[in-house]
């Protein structure tokens, strides 16, 4: 990652100082052991503060959108996953191929604080990785640790950890490891309950919501110019439990058929809930009723939900269109 981080740093700097670029976005450490944030830079001197490493979690593609309201061009790194969010972007007309340099980065997963939390290892300064291995660096020396244990789940079921859409592409290719089966065993999960269980499961977890707006503000598929919830005469401010199910539903459908399963709405949630299972359920149910869709896997081809033909044969009395 070191490696990677000086190539970015150097790109970073040849980009504003040759005028390839008016911005950078990237991330840059925190004072904390498991803090690194997005940042942008316009200045080649502050290149130097741009950094790679497993805590570079945040999905960098939606703070284009306000960003090029602002800035001519704009530099960007950006994982695998989060390639597949801009073009998604790009499918909405929400940002302009010409005006975005891609710097993309092979990924393997980033590291849960909360996991490491879980293994109850005290006085934490550092934590790197190296290939399978993270090492913890405390007060007290080091403890090593399989990087698998401490890995996002969302990062066990990447689909695409190698950019599919780059300038640049900075590091080698990363071997795929996903586990499929996995992808869907919380979807599988909950359609296993009775009715009766699956409204409890989600009346329990979104009587939660605080309204916060983070799962929607974060997503690259919910960019509305005006977000529908914004305007009182469709939704209330009352914290109500219709209310509450009025915007996860209505948000998760919307996002159907575009959203690319990058599970930062899960992530971010400060409650907790798991979004990215109700997202999960409408992709799965896509796949067995269109046929397998990755969103975001091109800028081209258009989502089943999106897609009309004069000709189609499909009767809506059954699947299948036969």
């Amino acid at each position: 990652m070191e490696k990677i981080t000086e190539r970015m740093r150097a790109l970073a700097k040849k980009a504003l100082e040759d005028r390839e670029v008016d911005r950078i976005l990237g991330w840059e450490r925190g004072d904390i052991w498991w803090e690194s944030y997005p940042v942008f830079i316009d200045n080649p001197q502050e290149a130097g503060s741009l950094v790679w490493d497993s805590f570079c979690v945040n999905n960098l593609s939606k703070y284009l959108i306000e960003d090029l309201k602002k800035s001519g061009r704009v530099g960007v790194f950006l994982k695998g996953c989060d390639t597949t969010s801009f073009n998604q972007l790009l499918k909405d007309n929400r940002v302009e191929r010409e005006r975005v340099v891609i710097y993309g980065i092979p990924c393997s997963g980033m590291i849960d604080p909360e996991k490491v939390r879980e293994e109850g290892i005290k006085g934490i300064r550092e934590v790197k990785r190296a290939g399978e291995v993270v090492t913890l660096t405390t007060k007290d020396g080091e403890k090593k640790l399989p990087a698998d244990r401490v890995k996002y789940d969302k990062c066990h079921t990447c689909l695409y950890p190698n950019p599919v859409v780059a300038d640049t592409v900075l590091g080698d290719e990363v071997e795929g490891k996903a586990d499929r089966d996995k992808r869907f065993r919380g979807v599988e999960e909950i359609e296993g309950m009775s009715p009766d269980e699956r409204y409890d499961f989600w009346a329990d977890n979104l009587k939660r919501c605080i309204r916060c707006n983070a799962c929607r503000n974060i997503c690259p598929a919910c960019s509305c110019t005006r977000c529908v919830f914004e305007d009182t005469d469709v939704a209330g401010k009352g914290k109500t439990e219709s209310e509450d199910n009025f915007f996860h539903i209505t948000r998760a459908y919307h996002v159907a058929g575009r959203c690319v399963d990058c599970g930062e709405c899960s992530r971010v949630c400060p409650q907790g809930i798991p979004l990215d299972r109700l997202n999960r359920k409408i992709i799965k149910d896509i796949d067995e009723i269109y046929g397998e869709f990755h969103a975001g896997a091109d800028s081209t081809t258009p989502a089943p939900l999106v897609t009309y033909r004069l000709d189609d044969r499909e009767t809506f009395s059954g699947r299948g269109g036969k």
